[in-house]
């Protein structure tokens, strides 16, 4: 399996100089992480020092004036963002991104979150995360409090919606459901954090995740919406379509260093021109 991994990450490797030779237009990546495990936080920690070596971390802020075009960039960034609402993203917020002064996203469902016993966490997880599929590691899908959240304002974090729910939003048909699950999770992070909530992630985030009616609902309520789709984003890209990188933490820094750069990128074109058309 290592030397599948190696052989595959020089493949991509090849592919990223590729694009890099061929498209000089400066980029931005937004390299996104889900829940990370006490015993991964060593790995994220060197993970972040290995990308921090090849890109240049740019704050939310900085990457919509890119997007508008109101600021020229040169090279390709990175920005960092979260899904789901972990305490664990908290963790690594304080413990690896502060100190290197990276500013990140972090996309919170508001349901999790008031998912105050251990017990209601864990159906949270399993039923509207996992959708049934893993149960494993219960005790290390925390989610974070209020508090946790307001800290990471004060430290210069944005803090932006993830449906109240994270639920499928693609197989939902009713349109006051589809109006609770995308506004009001905005609405209620504003009125507890005293914010204003500009962002919004699709929860997985894959082209089978979204439609049409809840892309431009959400249009209605964010600025700024962000899918699981894999590519480039640079003046041009609509600000209702915003591609992002999984990065599963668990995997091979040397191979999750390439991803996160978009390594992965290439093949999904077709999603691409299906989330932008979903739009025109």
């Amino acid at each position: 399996m290592k030397l599948v991994k190696h052989k595959l990450s020089l493949f991509l490797k090849g592919i990223e100089n590729f694009f890099l030779f061929s498209n000089r237009k400066a980029a931005v990546y937004l390299p996104t992480f889900h829940n990370i495990p006490a015993s991964e936080m060593e790995r994220f920690k060197k993970l972040v020092g290995k990308l921090q070596e090849k890109y240049i971390f740019i704050d939310p802020n900085t990457f919509i004036s890119f997007l508008k075009g109101d600021l020229e960039l040169t090279n390709n960034h990175l920005l960092v963002t979260f899904d789901d609402g972990y305490y664990s993203n908290y963790s690594g917020a304080k413990e690896v991104l502060d100190p290197l002064g990276i500013k990140a996203i972090f996309f919170v469902s508001t349901g999790f979150i008031y998912s105050k016993s251990q017990a209601a966490q864990e159906q949270f997880y399993i039923r509207n995360i996992c959708e049934g599929k893993n149960q494993s590691n219960l005790n290390d899908m925390k989610p974070m409090s209020w508090e946790n959240l307001s800290e990471l304002v004060d430290s210069g974090h944005i803090i932006g919606a993830h449906s109240k729910n994270h639920l499928r939003l693609s197989d939902i048909d009713s349109a006051h459901l589809l109006k609770e699950e995308i506004i009001s999770s905005g609405d209620r992070i504003e009125e507890i954090l005293g914010i204003k909530v500009e962002h919004f992630a699709f929860p997985f985030g894959d082209i089978g995740s979204i439609s049409e009616n809840a892309i431009k609902m959400a249009g209605t309520r964010y600025k700024y919406v962000y899918s699981s789709i894999r590519g480039r984003n640079s003046y041009g890209t609509s600000p209702l379509a915003i591609r992002r990188e999984i990065v599963n933490i668990s995997d091979d820094i040397a191979y999750d260093t390439i991803v996160a750069g978009g390594g992965l990128s290439f093949y999904y074109f077709r999603a691409r021109r299906r989330l932008d058309g979903m739009l025109s």
